[in-house]
């Protein structure tokens, strides 16, 4: 299941839809079952996608349909990856990690809601794709 992604940041949920070949109910029970990608909503209600949630949606399709993975172990895979997001798994709460009262991440991630970390992680994602492109354009 190879798909060239377009080399764009964001994608708008049409776009999604086209080069996964989901339906748009797929996309909404795997972002809430899943958990690993959030899609930011404009004013009026559109929905955008980072190209690392494009990326991760493909990654949960290719191991729900061609490899046949659970759910559970899906999450399990997403979870033990952290799909490039910048955060160590020991620090995330219920990742399986080490939630000792030592890891001074953990305990700011355990302050910080899931929505808003998310959120948050959105962020960071589409600042650091903003970099890397501004550093390209440097060279």
């Amino acid at each position: 299941m190879n798909i060239n992604i377009p080399d764009k940041l964001t994608f708008k949920r049409n776009e999604v839809i086209k080069l996964t070949k989901l339906e748009g109910r797929v996309l909404d029970y795997w972002e809430k079952e899943f958990g690993g990608f959030v899609p930011t909503v404009n004013p009026t209600g559109e929905k955008f996608y980072s190209r690392k949630d494009v990326e991760l949606i493909l990654k949960i399709k290719h191991w729900m349909v061609v490899e046949r993975i659970e759910k559970s172990k899906v999450k399990e895979k997403i979870k033990q990856e952290g799909e490039g997001w910048g955060v160590n798994a020991a620090n995330v709460p219920g990742a399986g990690g080490n939630e000792g009262a030592n890891s001074v991440g953990a305990v700011e991630l355990k302050q910080i809601p899931r929505d808003f970390r998310d959120k948050l992680r959105i962020i960071r994602q589409n600042l650091q794709e903003i970099l890397t492109i501004l550093d390209k354009n440097d060279k």
